[in-house]
């Protein structure tokens, strides 16, 4: 969904998780919203947090995109009629049938889950 809708586009919303511990020095989520986010993450202050959910102004469908990965969700704006819909249902389809694999997180500085684990790998400190 990343490499369909929020590659090459200008990040509008962005919503965050924590993955650092519980603290009162730090937020648990954040939200932020501007024109293009990708220039606001701060590499450093932001590295603890994951993207649950983004809106994105693609440039190749010229249109604005909400995506939710963990809940595997695409959503547009509200269509005004059912022609409408279905326009912007062939449009989300052949966008997806369309994209390459991309970058497992579009927006640097982000922290990205982990695809799979090999135990073999893993040594103890």
């Amino acid at each position: 969904m990343a490499a369909a809708f929020l590659e090459n586009g200008q990040a509008r919303t962005l919503w965050l998780s924590g993955v650092h511990r519980r603290s009162a020095t730090k937020a648990d989520a954040k939200i932020l919203a501007g024109q293009d986010l990708d220039y606001s993450l701060d590499p450093f202050d932001d590295q603890s947090f994951y993207r649950s959910a983004a809106r994105s102004r693609n440039a190749a469908l010229e249109v604005t995109v909400g995506v939710s990965p963990k809940a595997s969700r695409v959503w547009l704006g509200k269509a005004n009629s059912i022609e409408g819909f279905a326009a912007s249902a062939a449009l989300l389809i052949n966008a997806v049938a369309a994209a390459k694999q991309g970058t497992a997180e579009p927006f640097r500085f982000l922290a990205t889950p982990v695809q799979a684990l090999d135990p073999a790998q893993v040594k103890g400190g």
